[in-house]
């Protein structure tokens, strides 16, 4: 092969190999676009819905986090990407801020009356999107750094 290869060859050749190296990545980066986005109405429904949806809400969110941990052991065999590694490292940025957030709505949900005024609800929804946004942030760097 080596040979018989044109300059056009090997091109499309290295192409195809970095596709198939960044596809992972890419991959990654949506599934945390995905997790920003489900994030929002999930706290929503565990702090303001009632019991039943809470519920349905952590078997959707237990079941998704299954799913991601599984496909994403799977994706991170094929390729590793040094923006993907410095996303999921435990003691990374994103890790930290994400846990962080995580601990104050799930304290807010406890904390949160059983008849919470404009106030309360207001302070959840914002926080809602809070926790959002590191999973954003982290999709934003991963797919910037596809380009």
């Amino acid at each position: 092969m080596g040979e018989n290869l044109t300059p056009e060859d090997a091109l499309r050749h290295i192409g195809d190999v970095e596709r198939r190296a960044r596809r992972p990545a890419r991959t990654t980066g949506l599934i945390l676009l995905v997790m920003g986005f489900a994030s929002v109405p999930y706290w929503l429904v565990m702090s303001l819905g009632p019991d039943w949806s809470k519920f349905a809400a952590m078997i959707s969110w237990l079941t998704m986090t299954i799913l991601i941990v599984i496909l994403g052991h799977r994706w991170s065999q094929l390729a590793q990407d040094r923006k993907v590694t410095w996303i999921n490292r435990p003691t990374g940025p994103v890790t930290v801020t994400s846990l962080a957030l995580t601990a104050v709505m799930t304290a807010g949900a406890l904390l949160l009356p059983k008849d919470p005024g404009a106030g309360w609800i207001t302070l959840v929804v914002v926080l809602a999107v809070c926790t959002s946004m590191p999973m954003f942030y982290a999709a934003w760097r991963i797919l910037r750094a596809e380009r």
